[in-house]
Formats: C-alpha cells, structure tokens, sequence
C-alpha cells in the first residue's frame, strides 16, 4: 500500500500460506509418528466455499467496503477475515479441523527516504529499490520471528499483486540477497529458513475473474485478496481505530462496515496485551506488525499495537519496542 491511513506510511504485507505442513506427532498407541497435509487446499476449499454461500463474485478488498448499510454482500468480507483469522492459528482452530499455521507479516514506513543510496538511474527506480529493500527486510525479519528451530520453513513462491511499479520486483535483490547477507555485513539467514532452489517471484493481478477456477492463477488471486483484506484490517486496527463491536450486524442495519469486518484481526492483536500469556495462545506467533523509522543512526523498529477509540470519540495508542 501507498496510502496507510492517517499516516504518510507505506507498507508491505506478507501473508505466509504452507503448501505443504509436516507435523509431527505422538499418541500412546502409534507412537512418535509424521503426518503431512496441505493448509492451502483446505483454506482455498473453504474460501471458493463461502464465496457461493454468499454469491460473492467480486474482489474482497478492504478499500471496497464502503457505506453504513449492513447487506448480505457484507457477509462475505467479514466470513472471510474469520476463516483468515482462524488460518493463523498454530493450535486448536474454531473452524478447520486441523491447524493450518498460516501467518501475516506487514511493515509500514515513511514515505520519504534518501532516495540516492539506493541506486538506480531514475527517481522512480530509486524508489523502488527502496521499496525492495524494504519488503527483503521484512521478508528476512518475519521468517526469524515467526519460525524457529522446531517449527522450520521453506519458501517455494512469492506471489505478487501484479507490478508494483515500471517493472517486476528483482528477485536477486529480495530474495537471493538474503542468502548471502554475511557478505555484506549484515546477520546470516537462520538455519531454520531456507529457499528452494526454483523459488521465485510471480506477478499476477488479484482479480480472481481473470482466471479460470480450476487454476493454480485463481487460487493464488483469491489469496491475494485475503492478503488485502488483513493489510486492511491491520491498519484501521493500528492507525485508525475501532469502535468495539458486540454482534454482527443484521441486513439493512446502519453499522460502520470496516469496524465490523476488522473487528476479527483487532482481537487478534489486542491478545499481546495479555504478555506472557500470550504464549499459550493458538495465536502466538502468528503475526508480526511492525513500523520503522530512518535517522542518521540507522533504521529503529518498533511493533504497532492495535488502537482503541472509546465512546466518547477519545484516541489511546501505544507503540512498544
């Protein structure tokens, strides 16, 4: 996103979704044994599932929600950020059957920078250098948090929602680099993270219409509206506010729609105020929301946390280092 709001900020999402999950588990009757399934299959089965619940057939973007009538339509967003909000659980889902561990990851920044350090013959190549550099610093930053050594990852694809400006994204820059990032001085690639040796970066519009639903395009379109409406839900949680909300609307009430619908994610991120308890949640690990900011010093980081607007319209936020 360019446009975070009341924020001169842009930002990157990552919406990190296991084509393949090994876990490992143990009964008194099998013993330690290994069991493999795929969270994408199941999370996308659910998906197309609720999209003919709800005859949805447009784009579930979060910038697309708009008036103060509840409709059917609405249903659809916020079923969706349920079924996402339950996918990043890495223990006892409400939903699916079995955990799915999926996991998002966004980083907001400032719109202005030095543009010069970064290379490039042109502004605008400049800028997108420094975009890159960006996304390869929370690309690096959420698989060290979000994994370990007992919970190891492989990346096999970046998907992308189309270019993101005068041409594709440089996966020597964003991806190769990290490789080799002792080289320049930087901290290594942690043990537990690992690319495969075809891991690439596709292009392709979100649009799920342009795609034939029996494709691999269409699958990965509607995964990357679900990466939209978290972005979306993540930044009117932590830069707008929401007002608390206690049932879901019914059709034809008069309700603010985007409160309703990031309501889910709010609750999400409000379970880090509960500190070391946190820890036994299905949720722990399984977001990281983070705001950087340059100085002569360097680059300083700071996790966003969720933003509350009382009854009286009054504002409280809170950053934490």
């Amino acid at each position: 996103t360019k446009d975070v709001p009341e924020r001169s900020f842009k930002g990157h999402v990552l919406f990190f979704v296991p084509v393949t999950l090994s876990v490992e588990n143990e009964t008194p009757l099998l013993g330690t044994f290994q069991e493999e399934y795929s969270p994408q299959e199941i999370f996308f089965g659910e998906l197309v599932r609720l999209r003919q619940e709800f005859a949805c057939n447009g784009k579930l973007h979060f910038s697309e929600i708009s008036g103060q009538t509840w409709k059917k339509y609405d249903y659809a967003y916020q079923k969706a950020i349920v079924l996402a909000v339950d996918a990043l659980r890495g223990k006892s889902p409400q939903i699916f059957s079995r955990p799915l561990n999926c996991k998002v990851a966004a980083i907001f920044y400032p719109k202005g920078a030095e543009w010069n350090i970064y290379g490039g013959d042109s502004r605008k190549e400049q800028k997108l250098r420094h975009d890159e550099t960006l996304l390869r610093i929370l690309l690096k930053g959420a698989c060290h948090y979000l994994y370990d050594d007992s919970s190891l990852i492989e990346i096999v694809r970046i998907v992308s929602d189309g270019k993101p400006a005068h041409r594709r994204l440089d996966e020597d820059r964003i991806v190769w680099r990290l490789t080799y990032d002792d080289l320049y001085g930087k901290s290594p690639l942690r043990d537990y993270v690992t690319f495969s040796s075809d891991a690439r970066i596709f292009h392709l519009p979100s649009d799920d219409k342009d795609y034939q639903s029996d494709s691999e395009e269409y699958m990965h379109a509607n995964f990357l509206q679900i990466a939209d409406l978290l972005l979306g839900a993540i930044m009117r949680a932590c830069y707008v506010g929401t007002k608390p909300v206690s049932r879901l609307p019914k059709v034809g009430e008069l309700c603010n729609k985007r409160d309703v619908i990031a309501q889910p994610v709010k609750e999400v991120l409000d379970k880090r105020r509960r500190r070391s308890g946190f820890r036994h949640s299905g949720h722990y690990k399984s977001f990281a929301i983070t705001q950087v900011a340059f100085s002569k010093d360097g680059n300083h980081f700071q996790e966003v946390q969720s933003v509350s607007i009382q009854d009286n319209d009054s504002m409280q936020i809170s950053l934490f280092n």
